[in-house]
């Protein structure tokens, strides 16, 4: 028991939560947004046919800041290795693809840049990677975007219409924002700790 604190806690319904998103950051109320405009757009297509792409930095490298011990342990320097993950899915969540087209959209992508960000040329690739794999199978979808100057490319693509959302809008419209991006980060992590303790137990049988 944490004594009073967590009787107190329970009795005002307050509970731990995590914050996610930057949704807190715009107020959404004092934006001029044409919400109808948008919605006619997207209203063309099925959900299937609705995507979303977005990056999000994942410092791989950082261990777990908590542990189960029976003694405290001291801290250390935190790991600031990074990489940019760009996250694409659809609107209902299943592939009416081939699988193999998993790996056309842009899964199996590697770039490299000293800062590690996503810039105009790389986006640029996966763009066309994307509207190249749509032709083949001779399908138009909707591909929405933050208004990123990253994602502003020198290329028309045929059969993905680009829907960039309103300046500072798009952790209030933008799906991956909505924890997705979180439950990804979750699922890496989880496998992450797997492989740690598959290592610490071949180190101890040796």
């Amino acid at each position: 028991s944490q004594g009073w604190m967590e009787k107190f806690g329970k009795r005002h319904c307050i509970k731990m939560n995590r914050i996610h998103g930057e949704a807190d950051s715009t107020d959404i109320e004092s934006l001029q947004i044409d919400k109808a405009a948008i919605k006619e757009k997207i209203e063309r297509y099925s959900a299937c046919d609705i995507y979303n792409f977005d990056e999000t930095a994942l410092f791989y490298a950082v261990p777990p800041r908590t542990t189960i011990s029976h003694q405290k342990f001291s801290g250390w320097k935190e790991n600031k290795k990074r990489l940019t993950v760009g996250l694409l899915c659809n609107a209902n969540g299943t592939d009416k693809y081939k699988k193999q087209e998993a790996v056309d959209h842009g899964f199996s992508m590697y770039h490299y840049n000293s800062n590690t960000w996503m810039t105009q040329s790389i986006f640029h690739v996966f763009l066309c990677c994307f509207d190249r794999s749509m032709k083949v199978q001779n399908c138009k979808v909707l591909l929405i975007l933050n208004n990123f100057y990253g994602h502003i490319v020198d290329y028309a693509p045929t059969n993905v219409e680009l829907l960039f959302l309103p300046p500072n809008t798009t952790s209030h419209l933008q799906p991956l924002d909505d924890g997705i991006i979180q439950a990804f980060k979750a699922y890496f992590k989880r496998k992450q700790y797997v492989k740690a303790y598959q290592y610490i137990d071949m180190i101890q049988n040796d």
